[in-house]
């Protein structure tokens, strides 16, 4: 009898109560097998749930990126109807036959211009944003997954790498208002990052911070709570360098930016039928460069009008494509979604079973009794 006992209540394994997070190897150790069994299957009950908001987070993300591919192929149509039937695959904008009648050859010249000054006023941002994505990927690139092996990573490595007085100060301060310490975590913070081949996100929303991190170390536990203090304490520097950037870009561009303003005069002695083709061009362009189908030569030769027809029809198809794959990959999401709706919905209905059964169980003891 001695040796059942003994073998009944034996601690449950260290690695057992890791994955439960905030309950001890004590308090399960004492919870009956209704407790347990319900503890297990409402843990991966959210789980799933986590998995059903990450996917609807991505489908809505590509949702407003076909969106703005819908604006630009908007604009891409208005542009098309500039070109007549003589206009050949190789005449360029500003010599398509109903364009001539609305933008002459000198505003078109005027249009390159202003794009010209109106790039020039801002290249050190440009340039600080080519430089930083060159070596490293971008971490908004990579899927839902991919996200939080990464910040696993990241956790593992501040973990086992950062000092005894930085967790404590981590704790304590919550990762602000030390120069020193501040300067030491992010290092340690970028290069765990940069070893992984991925630039750190330059921000993370409150909501997205507790889907990672709850993730991360199954509940928001001390552990995650240490990764949370050192990326609020990236991102507060990386807010205060940008601040820092955009004043001085702001200051040394305002002269520049009012005077193309002040000097621009073309547009306002185009026609209103003019001004409406310029306006799509004008949006066609900042579209297009926004989500990556026009480089920034692109943009130049659109905005002088050097652009041809059979050019603007290739972009069509590209367009058209890109708008296709996300389509493809929001249908394959919404099949994924579904599967896990019905498993949260299976989930559901078994811990009411199980709960139904275990009190039928009890009631039946004690009847006996």
């Amino acid at each position: 009898m001695d040796n059942i006992n003994t073998q009944n209540n034996r601690p449950v394994s260290y690695t057992f109560t890791q994955g439960i997070g905030d309950y001890s190897a004590e308090q399960v150790n004492h919870m009956d097998i209704a407790d347990l069994m319900t503890l297990v299957l409402t843990r991966i009950q959210n789980a799933k749930e986590l998995q059903f908001k990450q996917k609807l987070d991505e489908a809505d993300a590509r949702t407003k990126k076909l969106e703005a591919f819908g604006e630009q192929m908007k604009a891409l149509a208005r542009i098309k109807t500039g070109f007549g039937s003589n206009d050949k695959d190789d005449t360029p904008m500003r010599e398509a036959q109903g364009v001539k009648s609305m933008v002459s050859a000198d505003q078109w010249d005027e249009s390159a211009v202003d794009h010209e000054l109106t790039t020039k006023s801002k290249p050190d941002a440009a340039a600080v944003e080519k430089k930083t994505s060159s070596k490293y990927g971008a971490y908004e690139n990579l899927s839902g997954g991919a996200k939080l092996t990464v910040w696993e990573n990241v956790n593992d490595y501040l973990d086992a790498n950062l000092t005894d007085a930085e967790l404590k100060y981590l704790k304590s301060d919550g990762g602000e208002g030390n120069p020193v310490l501040d300067a030491s975590i992010r290092e340690k913070y970028v290069k765990v990052w940069h070893d992984a081949g991925y630039e750190p996100p330059k921000t993370l929303s409150e909501k997205e911070r507790m889907s990672v991190f709850v993730s991360v170390d199954s509940s928001f536990t001390y552990k995650a709570e240490r990764l949370n203090n050192a990326s609020k304490a990236y991102y507060s520097y990386q807010d205060k360098q940008a601040e820092s950037k955009d004043e001085a870009t702001d200051a040394a561009s305002s002269d520049t930016s009012a005077d193309v303003l002040e000097a621009s005069t073309w547009r306002s002695e185009l026609s209103a039928d003019g001004q409406q083709y310029m306006g799509s061009v004008d949006t066609f362009c900042q579209t297009g460069v926004a989500n990556g189908t026009l480089t920034d030569a692109d943009a130049d030769n659109i905005m002088s009008g050097n652009f041809t027809k059979s050019d603007l029809e290739s972009l069509e198809v590209a367009i058209k494509n890109e708008q296709d794959k996300i389509g493809s990959m929001n249908t394959r999401d919404q099949i994924d979604i579904q599967k896990i709706t019905n498993q949260i919905d299976q989930l559901v209905s078994l811990l009411s079973t199980l709960t139904k059964k275990f009190f039928e169980g009890a009631s039946s003891v004690i009847n006996k009794m």
